[in-house]
């Protein structure tokens, strides 16, 4: 055999081995195609089947919740759900009564009537609830309700009244009897019930109100006024510590002294005051002391009886100058006579007789009182 023979018989048998390699290598990657879009396949159906079932879930989940809030609804307001059919049943029985009733007087547009009577109270008791729990002012919504009640009843009354007085009046109170249940539970919304501690708070700043209220009109009623050259007038207050004493239902303001705080000076001293106390300082300290033994204070060898001045607390003490700065200026104004007596200066100053007494003394002294008369009674 020829050597050509041999290789074309070697390479149609190659080409024959090659044709085998290339259909084993396509089969292959057929098998590997095959493979892969079975497992995308798989995958997919996998995440199909995962989603439908995370959306399942999460509509069963948004069932519950909306269940669960329907049964908390319906827990917090169960007492206005067993409230509903006796306000709905006195409507659903008014509404066609006075329908028919308007058809009678107004005729075939007279269904409507309802529309007025019902209608316009129902409005009003709606517009009362929003405004409650939103905070606002309700009473003349709540005027409004009982304006369109009783325009209500009366129109059923008149409807009940053409078969007997009686019919009247049931159909009056019937069609107004819903809206009033209405009112009673839905015109206040509820509020979180307060502690025994916060209701006591509540009652202290009350009564704490009321007492500074009853102080502050005392004040203003017994101010002084200060009236300008234009006319104006400004009240002027005296600082103090007082308490309110009511007496023949008429409050008045006491003195009085806190135990603890500074007593406050007197607003009617002048900027003179320390030089007047000083000089009344000397005044009292230059007064023959009474002597020891004899016929009760009597000066021997003079013909009249002076009178001991009478010793004052510290706290009166701190009163003399302000009253005698004012007694000077009630004799200035012509209040007092030059020469005012105990009683005189006592009516005027309103003090304890003691505290005249030196008032008195300092005043006659001021006006050259040299006779050695003492004070006048």
């Amino acid at each position: 055999m020829s050597t050509w023979q041999q290789e074309r018989r070697a390479d149609k048998a190659a080409a024959a081995e090659q044709r085998r390699a290339d259909q084993d290598a396509a089969a292959q990657r057929r098998r590997a195609d095959a493979e892969a879009a079975a497992r995308l396949r798989r995958e997919n159906q996998a995440a199909r089947k995962r989603l439908r079932t995370e959306a399942t879930a999460a509509r069963a989940a948004q069932r519950a919740a909306r269940r669960a809030a329907l049964a908390g609804w319906v827990r917090a307001n169960v007492l206005d759900l067993m409230f509903v059919p006796v306000i709905v049943i006195p409507a659903v029985l008014a509404w066609p009564a006075m329908a028919a009733y308007g058809r009678e007087v107004f005729g075939g547009w007279g269904v409507l009537l309802p529309g007025f009577t019902e209608g316009c109270m129902w409005v009003f008791a709606f517009a009362v609830a929003m405004a409650a729990r939103a905070e606002r002012p309700t009473f003349w919504l709540q005027a409004g309700v009982w304006v369109s009640a009783a325009m209500a009843a009366a129109m059923n009354y008149a409807h009940g009244a053409q078969q007997s007085p009686a019919h009247g009046v049931v159909m009056a109170l019937v069609s107004v009897g819903g809206v009033i249940v209405h009112q009673l539970v839905a015109a206040r919304p509820p509020r979180p019930r307060r502690t025994r501690a916060e209701r006591d708070a509540a009652r202290v700043a009350a009564r704490a109100r009321r007492r500074v209220l009853t102080v502050r009109l005392a004040a203003v009623r017994d101010a002084a006024a200060q009236v300008t050259a234009t006319g104006d007038a400004t009240l002027v207050f005296r600082p103090r510590t007082v308490r309110a004493a009511r007496r023949f239902g008429r409050v008045r303001l006491l003195d009085t002294a806190v135990p603890g705080l500074p007593v406050a000076a007197l607003p009617e001293v002048d900027p003179a005051a320390d030089a007047l106390a000083a000089e009344i300082g000397e005044y009292l300290s230059a007064l023959p002391a009474p002597p020891a033994g004899g016929n009760g204070g009597n000066t021997p060898g003079t013909a009249h009886t002076p009178t001991p001045l009478p010793t004052l607390t510290d706290r009166a003490a701190q009163r003399v100058p302000g009253l005698v700065a004012r007694a000077r200026a009630a004799i200035d104004a012509g209040k007092l006579p030059p020469r005012p007596t105990r009683v005189q200066v006592q009516k005027l100053l309103r003090c304890r007789a003691e505290v005249a007494i030196v008032v008195t003394h300092i005043l006659t002294d001021d006006r050259g009182d040299t006779t050695g008369q003492g004070v006048p009674a």
